[in-house]
């Protein structure tokens, strides 16, 4: 049984439509979490440029200024079009001669596919600004080049009174001797991660990642953190309830912040008083009547 040749068009013509909405599938969701992952993995290797960039820089020159961003947000976009036609053109009037002795059909099938994905990634960063914080960051990175320039910022001391609050010993956070010095020539193959500034090259080496890594997140828990309050364990007993007078009797443990430690790195905590005052919308204007 044969099909009209109308009837055979629209036929196709669905067929069409359901090829292309398979096709398209989860294709996009798929795009987005591949890239999503992705984008996502990048934000290692940022903090390590960064770092090894100012390395590079005050080895090059200690007295410099340290340049570190924070990443704060980002997003990953993925947008895909697929467009399907089908255009169909009978023409019954054509002699057989003119069909090309039937080697052309009177049904001519013209079939027209558009797909377009666009594809945005970015991250949103926020440079450090804070005096306080800038200062901590100019000093690990002349105490990791072992070069501190001037004693007015006691930097081993500002940053351990950073860290005394914290799990890891002084060198452990602040590791040295983890990247190598030289010439754009003397670079090997392979080096993880080099920077430089003007004439002077430093890398890393696979051996030497880990003390990288723990001086990445040093750096970055200077650029953003607060000075830890160190912690004491107290072992206080009783008889019955907790309460002033009772015997020892019942065992309660617990942590609080040690005063005495905390005072000694008092000096540190900010180099100038910023009070909180309420901002001012620059955008309103009083005009007295």
């Amino acid at each position: 049984m044969s099909l009209h040749p109308r009837h055979l068009a629209r036929q196709l013509c669905s067929l069409v439509c359901v090829v292309a909405t398979l096709c398209s599938g989860c294709a996009t969701h798929r795009v987005l979490s591949k890239h999503t992952v992705v984008a996502n993995f990048t934000t290692a290797d940022i903090y390590y440029q960064q770092v090894l960039n100012n390395v590079a820089r005050f080895v090059a020159n200690p007295a410099s200024m340290p340049s570190f961003a924070v990443i704060s947000s980002g997003t990953v976009n993925v947008q895909d079009n697929q467009q399907a036609s089908f255009n169909p053109t009978y023409s019954p009037t054509l002699t057989a001669a003119q069909q090309g002795g039937g080697a052309l059909p009177i049904l001519s099938l013209l079939f027209g596919l558009n797909a377009s994905r666009s594809l945005t990634e970015n991250w949103s960063t926020s440079p450090v600004t804070d005096s306080d914080n800038i200062r901590r960051l100019r000093c690990a990175f002349q105490y990791v080049v072992g070069n501190e320039t001037s004693k007015c910022d006691e930097c081993e001391a500002r940053l351990k009174g950073f860290i005394v609050g914290g799990t890891e010993s002084f060198e452990c956070m602040l590791p040295r001797g983890w990247y190598q010095i030289g010439s754009e020539k003397e670079v090997p193959c392979d080096a993880c991660f080099v920077a430089n500034y003007c004439d002077t090259y430093v890398w890393v080496l696979p051996d030497d990642m880990d003390g990288f890594t723990r001086f990445t997140i040093t750096i970055l828990d200077l650029a953003t953190g607060e000075i830890r309050a160190p912690h004491r364990t107290v072992v206080k007993k009783y008889k019955g309830d907790p309460e002033p007078g009772n015997l020892e009797s019942t065992e309660i443990t617990y942590e609080e912040v040690d005063q005495d430690a905390l005072k000694r790195t008092e000096r540190f905590r900010q180099d100038r008083l910023r009070p909180d005052t309420p901002g001012i919308n620059r955008g309103l204007f009083f005009v007295p009547r």
